[in-house]
């Protein structure tokens, strides 16, 4: 396979790979092109959408969050036990965000100042987060009873709009600004692509490296709010394959694994490349044994066509 045609085809992987599970879920359920699942679908997938986001952006400086599904769950235990002792639900999404953009802001700083490998960082992240999770439940998912913190953040429209694919549209277009239309967006490329050269031209790489984990902090806590609300509880293991349909998201939409260009809008079509996926199989009664399987074949085949599109050599 020549080098142009690998590019093209990891080009149109995310496109021809969102048409395919359309057309093919379609045929094969009854109830896949229902009003009600496609409902379900949209306010479902924004958990998914938000933290996608997030992890375009990191994936463009070149550093990695493996932690994401552990701390979305202990963000929605620590909210849900907020709301549970008593306490309104603004203040408890207001704790959940708080510790969302302190935990990103550890991951970064621990990384960047520390000159620890991000992965290591959020893989220590992701076991402190699951094991705090279940401390603080004893294993056991804490109930919300907050009727209005629920409606909100699930059922209640804008417009017609699902407030939670209205934060999603908030998110997409905060992160598309960044890194098309500012100076600090065009440094992330810079960084991404020859970390050096970035630094000895003046780019505050560790600044924007730090922004870019604080970034990815607060997505992950609104979509924490988000999945806190969908489930209508704080569960200690809520999304356990978060960080892995993420990631899977952001590579399946070109994004260099080495840094140095990604698209936040192509992270959109591969993240509902994703979020179709999980929907359809649920409704074929797929084990999810298979579904990390089928997962776990697309991410392969965006990889490699990556490397044959970049010409590398082993």
């Amino acid at each position: 396979m020549t080098r142009s045609i690998a590019a093209r085809l990891r080009d149109l992987l995310p496109y021809l790979g969102l048409v395919a599970v359309v057309v093919f879920f379609s045929a094969t359920s009854e109830y896949f092109l229902g009003v009600a699942n496609f409902q379900r679908l949209a306010t479902d997938s924004a958990t998914l959408l938000l933290v996608a986001f997030g992890m375009t952006l990191l994936i463009l400086v070149g550093e990695i969050d493996l932690s994401v599904g552990a701390v979305v769950s202990l963000l929605s235990v620590v909210m849900a036990q907020v709301m549970a002792a008593g306490y309104p639900w603004p203040v408890s999404v207001a704790t959940g965000l708080g510790l969302a953009t302190l935990i990103g802001a550890t991951n970064g700083v621990l990384t960047v100042f520390g000159r620890i490998p991000s992965f290591i960082v959020t893989l220590g992240m992701l076991s402190v987060a699951t094991g705090f999770a279940f401390i603080l439940t004893g294993s056991i998912s804490v109930a919300i009873m907050d009727v209005a913190f629920l409606d909100l953040f699930y059922s209640v429209r804008v417009l017609w709009v699902p407030v939670p694919l209205v934060l999603v549209a908030v998110g997409f277009a905060a992160v598309w600004v960044l890194m098309n239309r500012t100076v600090a967006g065009r440094f992330m490329f810079a960084i991404g692509a020859n970390l050096e050269a970035a630094r000895l031209s003046g780019v505050p790489v560790r600044r924007l490296k730090v922004t870019a984990f604080v970034i990815m902090g607060v997505l992950v806590g609104i979509a924490a709010v988000l999945s806190a609300a969908r489930l209508g509880s704080g569960a200690p293991d809520a999304r356990p394959i978060l960080t892995l349909d993420a990631i899977a998201a952001v590579i399946i939409g070109g994004a260099s694994l080495y840094g140095g260009w990604a698209s936040v809008t192509r992270t959109l079509v591969g993240a509902l490349l994703i979020a179709v996926l999980n929907n359809g199989l649920v409704l074929l009664n797929i084990p999810t044994d298979a579904q990390y399987i089928v997962k776990g074949v697309i991410i392969l085949i965006a990889v490699v066509l990556d490397r044959l599109a970049q010409g590398a050599r082993t």
